[in-house]
């Protein structure tokens, strides 16, 4: 709990730091039809002796090179493909990584140029690099749902891979516990955490955390504890005006845990040694907490996505300073000293500098002047606002980060009564697939974007049309993710043939027809909520091998095969092991 002496230190940095003076400017870019076409940064890291900033640009598939000083551009590479992040190892080697075009490649910055070096085809979609024992690196792969272990090209061998975990969620933050060698794979949207033996790729263990959309896992400055920034979605708690003023529904928090407790993943005593502090108070939440860096002095810097903000404070002083920054800002990069920071915005093309110490922004680099946004992105924007909510304790993307969903359930008025909380549907490929919700309670999107501000997000206003225009744009543009299952594979085509040919003799397609594999009708499948609703529209099969472990509206089943198995789901016969394999193999090429 703050008193009213801390509550008094916590305003006062958020007002020093909403004061300090911000240089901004724009590094010369050639003024031609490229120019003013966004570049997307995503992620940031020091290399040079923190003398140069190299700059990951997502949509663009460039590398940048600034000096870490002024922000200047020193170099610019064309990588080409999907670059989501970039990571200087500790054996000073860098490595983007391109998920579009499934490989890691690595970055050389000599005598003031970028270039590429080294390029390893690796896992499917992969998310993160973190560095292993001797020369190799093991990557999360989000959608192929895996953990690989890589050896970059040596002058004995080329590149290959030593081993793939397959797991049943989307990893995407790794962290290397040592003397251990065990590597935890940490779930991307919900609260699964997998325990890897590092040298064999066998899978130890798993763990449930109590939260969800983990963005980072970071040791502290002794190596005792493990610093983790995540969000809580609250099953217990409504979307009322009182649940969500208190945070009770949605909670931004950062958790210290300890060390030891972690390896032994005791459920009883996980949390033990450990204690959790709250982002954001009442009036003022702290909505979606991105990746975190920890100094050398144990200075925790913290980007709130939804809140434009980064939050910087010490454990031991519970005192977080808010600075305002652009745009849903992402990443943080710190120097080796602790002192200065680069925050990341994503949604407007900008790098805020800010000095740590003085807890103050020092400049603002644009990286694209002169462009205009488009509907569907000035629609991602309010998609990851969480002015849109009442105190701005969550934004849309708290509770469907990447425009997919967290594996858990909201008491959130979607079926017109509270006690009947349901699971987070995904947005992906939702286009054309009304009505929306689990009993189909709008008929339009349009309908459905309203009422989730007003009863979901409890907000102070109704969103314009202009906005609604923007949201829906921005949510048609969300594409299915892409199957698990790779039907180019002779074997797997031929099982995915065959299971089609079962889901059609049992009369799946009745209910999930179409080429989005759902209709618009409500249906008694055997299922009651605690309201005593019996028909459900059912959901679009389009990436469905994506949404688990857990699925049905209450997340009764603990995976995809227990639908069938446990559940018997619209079976009047129990399917054999051959048949259930091949609808499996077919229900997760969608």
């Amino acid at each position: 709990m703050l008193n009213d002496s801390k509550l008094s230190r916590l305003m006062g940095s958020l007002r020093h730091g909403s004061l300090a003076l911000a240089a901004c400017f724009a590094f010369g870019v050639p003024n031609t039809a490229n120019a003013v076409q966004p570049l997307r940064p995503v992620d940031a890291c020091f290399v040079a002796e923190d003398q140069t900033l190299l700059v990951a640009c997502r949509r663009s598939g460039v590398i940048l090179a600034l000096d870490s000083d002024t922000g200047q551009l020193q170099s610019k590479l064309s990588i080409g493909g999907d670059v989501v992040a970039v990571e200087a190892l500790p054996d000073a080697s860098v490595w983007a990584i391109d998920q579009a075009g499934n490989r890691l490649v690595q970055i050389h910055f000599v005598d003031g140029k970028l270039s590429t070096g080294s390029v390893i085809d690796c896992v499917k979609s992969p998310a993160s690099v973190i560095a292993a024992e001797g020369n190799q690196l093991l990557v999360a792969g989000l959608w192929s749902r895996s953990v690989t272990c890589v050896v970059p090209t040596s002058n004995d061998s080329p590149a290959h891979r030593v081993w793939t975990c397959d797991l049943n969620f989307s990893p995407q933050t790794l962290r290397l516990l040592q003397p251990e060698n065990v590597v935890l794979a940490v779930d991307a949207f919900g609260s699964q955490i997998a325990y890897l033996d590092a040298a064999t790729g066998q899978q130890l263990r798993q763990t449930e955390f109590y939260g969800h959309r983990i963005r980072g896992m970071i040791d502290d400055p002794d190596g005792k504890r493990l610093i983790v920034s995540h969000q809580m979605l609250n099953s217990a708690a409504q979307s009322s005006n009182n649940d969500i003023h208190w945070g009770m529904m949605v909670s931004n928090d950062l958790r210290w845990l300890d060390r030891g407790r972690v390896m032994e993943a005791d459920e009883e005593n996980f949390y033990k040694d450990g204690h959790i502090d709250p982002i954001g108070i009442v009036g003022q939440g702290g909505a979606d907490p991105n990746d975190l860096v920890c100094t050398v002095d144990g200075i925790v810097i913290v980007p709130l996505g939804g809140a434009n903000e980064v939050a910087i404070g010490h454990e031991e002083f519970y005192e977080l300073a808010r600075l305002p920054v652009g745009i849903n800002p992402v990443a943080v990069a710190v120097d080796s000293r602790g002192k200065t920071g680069w925050v990341v915005n994503r949604l407007d093309d900008s790098l805020t500098k800010i000095d740590i110490g003085e807890r103050s922004v020092l400049k603002t680099v644009r990286l694209s002047e002169g462009w205009t946004p488009t509907t569907a992105e000035l629609g991602e924007r309010l998609f990851h606002d969480a002015s849109l909510a009442h105190d701005g304790w969550m934004s849309c993307s708290s509770c469907h980060p990447g425009g997919h969903a967290v594996n858990e359930r909201a008491d959130n008025l979607s079926d017109g009564a509270y006690t009947s909380p349901k699971r987070v549907l995904s947005l992906l490929g939702r286009a054309d697939t009304a009505p929306f919700g689990w009993i189909g309670a709008d008929e339009k999107l349009e309908a459905q974007l309203q009422r989730t501000v007003r009863t979901t997000m409890q907000g102070h206003n109704t969103l314009t049309s202009e906005q609604v225009v923007q949201l829906t744009a921005f949510l048609e543009s969300l594409v299915p993710p892409p199957p698990i299952v790779d039907a180019s594979i002779p074997e797997v085509g031929e099982s995915i043939a065959r299971g089609q040919v079962i889901f059609q003799r049992q009369g799946c397609n009745d209910c999930h027809a179409g080429s989005k594999y759902t209709s618009a009708e409500l249906y008694d499948v055997g299922l009651e909520d605690e309201l005593g609703h019996t028909l459900f529209n059912p959901p679009s099969l389009l990436g469905v091998g994506q949404r688990g472990p857990r699925y049905f509206h209450d997340l009764r089943a603990d995976s995809l095969e227990a639908v069938f198995t446990e559940h018997k789901h619209t079976l009047d016969q129990p399917l054999s092991q051959p048949d259930l394999e091949d609808l499996l193999t077919f229900l997760r090429s969608l």
